[in-house]
């Protein structure tokens, strides 16, 4: 547990600083989570830990592909789910449930404070009314200049590791 709270610090601090996440930190804490999901279930553990990632990663490279999350954020996420031995398959569906959750819940703040995140808000309306009525999907555009509009999901994945950890969800 150890191993993934020092990724997390590592991963929030280059995140605020330049909007990237290591991939040498990412390395590390997939490296701890397989080793722990080995240790735990042997094979069959690393396997299971092994197929959570990649389902992490099929079901969010989509939202990267479109701009939507950033590719630190995918691999933080498939990090996530090479400790999903230790969390039970349960446990990774609550973990991705609070964390999206607090974001929305940081969104909602910025959007309120914002008039920049108001607007981003007006730009997803009209990005699916597009997707929508014609189905074409564009790129997702995001302009990492105006801070104020952006979310970084580390923070809120940390957060939820953290109210994992204290038992206030399993």
């Amino acid at each position: 547990m150890g191993i993934l709270i020092g990724v997390f610090c590592v991963a929030i601090f280059t995140d605020w600083r330049s909007y990237r996440i290591p991939n040498v930190c990412i390395m590390v804490g997939m490296t701890g989570g397989l080793i722990q999901a080995y240790r735990s279930l042997s094979w069959s553990g690393l396997i299971c830990a092994l197929g959570a990632a990649a389902m992490l990663f099929l079901v969010f490279y989509p939202f990267y592909l479109l701009g939507a999350l950033g590719a630190g954020d995918v691999k933080l996420f498939m990090m996530m789910g090479c400790y999903q031995t230790w969390m039970g398959s349960d446990g990774l569906i609550h973990y991705m449930f609070v964390t999206l959750m607090l974001a929305a819940m940081v969104s909602m703040i910025k959007m309120a404070v914002y008039t920049q995140s108001r607007e981003r808000l007006f730009y997803l309306a009209r990005y699916l009314k597009k997707a929508v009525l014609t189905g074409a999907i564009d790129e997702y555009e995001i302009d990492k200049t105006q801070r104020c509009c952006v979310v970084r999901l580390s923070i809120p994945a940390f957060i939820s590791l953290i109210l994992m950890c204290a038992g206030v969800y399993c």
